[in-house]
């Protein structure tokens, strides 16, 4: 009885000695795992406020600039300009030349091109002629960039879990039909946002130049008296018109003169026979 009682004693120390070793090894891993959410904490990118570095800014900038060019070199300086861009450092949108008759003869050139380039072709564009104007405009669409990534984000994600269950077993025939349109519908919805987003980022990327090229206005150019020529020819109507107001006036008025010089009329007629009545 005694020798199982010191048995049953031992058993008990060795368990205890046994479970204080598992805790023992236990507390480094417990104590670790605070330092290592802390040290992926600091390995993040950090701001003041303690939130995620701000994403990258998507500017969309814009220059309007107008040429002044002689009109004899007009599109061969529209030409240069033309063949000079070249992709992938320059992207034309639009082109176009204007020479109709009676009209200022005039060219315009839509350009996509690089930022560094940017300054390079506002030198060029000055040495070329007189410059008659130039407007720079920008447009943040960083929260369009943001939002598009976040939607398409979670449209590849419902795609991946709609093929989840086309790739797994589907009872019915019905729910497999209804799984793989609402498969088609999310693709073609990742198919348009990731088209605007390619068009988004296409304006934003590079800066867009809208030039026109026109030939300085002068009086022996043809249609600069065109406007004294229209005044002309309007001139008779004005005059017309003019008329017909004062006939308006005067007919409409006609009534309360008529009533006017009878008023009028009336109380000289009474104020002349008052002022005989006491002489009388």
């Amino acid at each position: 009885m005694m020798r199982k009682l010191v048995s049953g004693i031992c058993v008990l120390l060795v368990l205890a000695a046994c479970g204080r070793k598992e805790e023992m090894a236990a507390a480094p891993m417990l104590a670790a795992a605070p330092a290592v959410e802390m040290a992926r904490k600091l390995e993040a990118p950090q701001t003041d406020a303690g939130q995620p570095a701000s994403v990258p800014r998507h500017i969309e900038l814009r220059h309007n600039v107008v040429i002044e060019v002689a009109e004899d070199r007009l599109e061969a300086v529209w030409r240069t300009q033309l063949e000079a861009c070249q992709l992938p450092a320059c992207e034309v949108v639009a082109a176009g030349v204007a020479n109709q008759s009676g009209d200022m003869a005039s060219a315009n050139l839509a350009l996509r091109i690089v930022p560094g380039r940017a300054g390079e072709l506002l030198a060029t564009l000055r040495g070329l002629g007189k410059l008659a104007q130039h407007e720079m405009s920008q447009n943040d669409r960083t929260n369009e960039v943001v939002d598009l990534q976040a939607r398409l984000a979670n449209q590849k994600a419902l795609r991946d879990r709609l093929r989840g269950l086309l790739a797994g077993r589907v009872d019915k025939v019905r729910d497999l039909l209804e799984v793989e349109r609402e498969l088609a519908r999310v693709q073609g919805e990742i198919d348009s946002l990731e088209g605007q987003m390619r068009a988004t980022l296409a304006v934003t990327e590079k800066v867009s130049f809208d030039i026109q090229f026109r030939a300085p206005a002068s009086l022996s150019q043809p249609g600069s008296w065109e406007p004294l020529r229209e005044a002309w020819r309007r001139l008779g109507s004005t005059f017309a018109e003019s008329l017909a107001m004062l006939m308006y006036f005067l007919v409409g008025g006609l009534p309360w003169f008529a009533v006017g010089a009878a008023v009028l009329w009336g109380g000289r007629r009474l104020w002349r026979a008052r002022k005989s009545g006491p002489k009388s």
